[in-house]
C-alpha cells in the first residue's frame, strides 16, 4: 500500500494506478450516459409523442442499469479471481464495441434496449476492479481522496458529453456521436494492457487457483458472493447508495430532455447540461478532502445529503438558463460526494480477499435500484406532464440515503468514523 514510508517511486505507481483506472470510469460512463443527450434526437427519429418520449425514453435510459446491477452482483466475484487487469480490458473491449453497434443498428429500437442491457452487463465489473486496486494500493487514509478521483468521472462524463456529443449530432446525426464514443472507449485499452498491475494479493490468488476449472471457479465465485453478503452492516449502506443513486440517475440522465422540455435553445443546453457538473466535481474534491483530513466520513456526507434534498426542490420554479445553472451546480455539488464515501466505507469493512465480491453486491443492489430513477422521472412527466412530481420524489429518497445512513453507522458502531481495515 502506498504510505509515507514507501519510496517515492512506489507512492507514483499507485497514483498511476489509481489515474488508469480513473480513465477507464470516464470512457465506461461517457459510453453510457451518451445516450441521454441523443434521446431527444432519436425520439424524433422513432416519431414519438411527449407521453411515448417519456415512457419509452425512461425505459432506454433505466434498463442500462439493470444490467448493470446484475452484473456487479454475479460477475464481479470473478473480479477477486481474475484481478483488475484482464477484468477491465475485457470489459472496455466489450463496451467498445456495443457501442459502436448501437450507433450502427441504432434505428431498431428492440436493439437499442438489447444493446443497453448489454452494456450493463459489460460495465458492472469497473467498479469492483477499481475498488479493488484501492484497497489495495492505499491506505484507509487516502482512500476518499482516490474514490472521489475515480467516481469524479461522473461528472467529468455529464460534463464532456454535452460539449463534444451535440456539436456532432447537429452537424451529422446521432449515430455518429456513437461512432466517436466506441473508438475513444477503444483508444483506453492501450493503458490499461501496457501500465496497469494488479495488486500483490490478486496475484497470489492465482497462482494459488490456476488450475481449477471453469465449475469450480464459478463455485468459488458464489461462495465469495454469500460470504460477501454476511459482512456487517453491507446491506443497508447498499439501501442508503442506492437511494442515492436514484437521484442521480434519475436527473442527470434525463437532464438535456428537462433542458429541451422548458425551452432553453440547443446552444443553451449544450452548457446548462455540462458546466453544471463542476459543481459535483467542486464536492467532491472538497467533501473526499475533509471526510481524509478529519475521518468523519458519514456524518460529513449525511450532511452533504440533506443539503442536496434542499437543492433537488430548488429546480422546481426555475426555468432560466443561468439560474437552472447555479441551482444544478449546488445540487451536484452536494449529492457527488456519497457514491465514493460509500466505496470507502465498504472498503473499511470488507476483508480484501472479498473486495470484489463485496463492491458487485453492494454497488448492484444501488445501482440495479438506480433504474427506477429514470423510469419515476419519465412516469412523473408522462402523468403530469410536468417535471415537478418526479423532483420531489427525488427529494424524499435523499433524505432517505442521509436517514439509512445513520442506521449503518449504528448498526457498525462507527460513530461517523470509517474504521480502518
Amino acid at each position: 500500500m502506498a504510505d509515507a514510508q514507501q519510496p517515492t517511486n512506489e507512492k507514483r505507481t499507485a497514483w498511476g494506478m489509481a489515474t488508469i483506472v480513473f480513465t477507464v470510469t470516464l470512457a465506461a460512463y461517457i459510453a453510457r450516459v451518451n445516450v441521454s443527450v441523443a434521446l431527444p434526437y432519436i425520439s424524433q427519429d422513432f416519431g414519438w409523442d411527449q407521453v411515448e418520449a417519456a415512457l419509452y425514453g425512461g425505459l432506454l435510459l433505466g434498463i442500462f442499469l439493470a444490467g448493470y446491477g446484475i452484473s456487479n452482483i454475479f460477475l464481479s466475484p470473478l473480479v477477486d479471481h481474475f484481478g483488475p487487469r484482464k477484468s477491465l480490458l475485457v470489459a472496455v473491449a466489450v463496451f467498445s464495441v456495443l457501442t459502436f453497434l448501437t450507433g450502427l443498428v441504432g434505428l431498431v429500437f428492440a436493439f437499442l434496449i438489447i444493446a443497453r442491457i448489454l452494456l450493463g452487463f459489460a460495465q458492472g465489473i469497473v467498479y469492483p476492479s477499481a475498488s479493488k486496486v484501492t484497497q489495495a494500493w492505499f491506505q484507509p487514509r487516502q482512500r476518499s481522496k482516490v474514490n472521489a478521483l475515480h467516481l469524479s468521472a461522473m461528472e467529468w462524463s455529464n460534463l464532456l458529453v454535452p460539449i463534444f456529443l451535440i456539436p456532432i449530432i447537429i452537424l451529422t446525426d446521432w449515430r455518429y456521436a456513437f461512432f466517436a464514443v466506441a473508438i475513444l472507449c477503444a483508444l483506453v485499452l492501450v493503458p490499461v494492457f501496457l501500465y496497469l498491475r494488479d495488486c500483490p494479493e490478486c496475484e497470489r490468488i492465482r497462482r494459488h487457483e490456476h488450475d481449477q476449472t471453469l465449475r469450480q471457479l464459478m463455485g468459488k465465485a458464489m461462495k465469495d458472493l454469500r460470504a460477501a453478503t454476511k459482512i456487517k452492516g453491507i446491506f443497508i449502506l447498499s439501501a442508503a447508495d442506492a437511494a442515492g443513486n436514484l437521484v442521480w440517475w434519475g436527473i442527470s440522465l434525463w437532464l438535456p430532455s428537462y433542458l429541451f422540455a422548458i425551452g432553453l435553445t440547443q446552444t443553451e443546453v449544450i452548457w446548462v447540461a455540462s458546466l453544471p457538473y463542476l459543481g459535483g466535481i467542486a464536492g467532491l474534491l472538497i467533501g473526499s478532502f475533509l471526510s481524509d483530513r478529519t475521518g468523519k466520513v458519514i456524518w460529513i456526507t449525511f450532511a452533504f445529503q440533506m443539503v442536496g434534498a434542499l437543492a433537488v426542490l430548488l429546480l422546481i420554479g426555475t426555468t432560466t438558463a443561468a439560474a437552472i445553472m447555479m441551482v444544478l451546480a449546488f445540487l451536484f455539488f452536494f449529492i457527488a460526494l456519497f457514491p465514493p464515501n460509500a466505496f470507502t466505507l465498504l472498503q473499511g469493512i470488507a476483508p480484501p480477499e472479498l473486495m470484489g465480491s463485496a463492491t458487485g453486491l453492494m454497488n448492484g443492489i444501488a445501482v440495479g435500484m438506480g433504474v427506477f430513477g429514470p423510469i419515476i422521472l419519465g412516469m412523473a412527466v408522462a402523468a403530469t406532464g410536468s417535471y415537478s412530481a418526479g423532483f420531489i420524489i427525488m427529494a424524499i429518497m435523499q433524505v432517505l440515503s442521509a436517514i439509512l445512513l445513520i442506521c449503518f453507522a449504528r448498526s457498525c458502531k462507527l460513530k461517523g468514523r470509517s474504521k480502518p481495515i
